[in-house]
């Protein structure tokens, strides 16, 4: 009788598991043996994808080297052509001749200088970069050495005077969308 109740119990306790067995026993054997595929590309041979920037993330961008004389201030380039509503990126710089330092730092060598860059009547949205998020129009100091990045969206459009220490080094357009 005894053997009879074990047998019994062993029976419901395979009947009770055997779901779970035979899902995990078929998960096993199509896991094994399947190969991986060529890893190659969905679309036909010589075909390719082309990305377009959307107009939040697309830059104009512009690389402004500033520079003293006895003549006066001078930019380059001087003249900047832009689009309404188009993102703006001024990377301007004055440069200066730099060493390495005693401590492996670079400085600046020789007499430090300092500009003044102004766009006259040109309203900006959106200021970012080293702009402060109030800012609406450009109007900034420069010191030699490193560079800065200003990014803006032109609030208006026209052509506007670009002044370096009151001096006019060129026009900054911003034609209309």
């Amino acid at each position: 009788m005894k053997t009879r109740t074990a047998f019994s119990a062993i029976a419901k306790s395979i009947v009770r598991f055997a779901p779970l067995m035979i899902a995990l026993f078929a998960l096993v054997a199509l896991g094994c043996g399947v190969k991986s595929g060529d890893r190659g590309s969905a679309r036909p041979e010589g075909e390719s994808t082309e990305f377009h920037r959307s107009p939040v993330t697309a830059f104009e961008q512009f690389r402004i080297d500033l520079a003293t004389t006895d003549a006066g201030c001078t930019a380059d380039p001087g003249d900047v052509t832009v689009t309404m509503g188009q993102r703006v990126r001024l990377a301007i710089q004055l440069p200066a001749e730099i060493r390495e330092g005693t401590t492996k730092s670079l400085e600046v060598v020789g007499d430090r200088e300092q500009v003044s860059y102004v766009i006259q009547g040109l309203e900006i949205n959106n200021a970012g970069g080293a702009f402060a998020s109030s800012v609406t129009t450009v109007n900034l100091e420069f010191e030699s050495g490193a560079r800065v990045f200003y990014d803006f969206n032109p609030g208006n459009s026209g052509a506007f005077d670009i002044l370096c220490n009151d001096d006019k080094v060129g026009v900054f357009t911003v034609n209309p969308a």
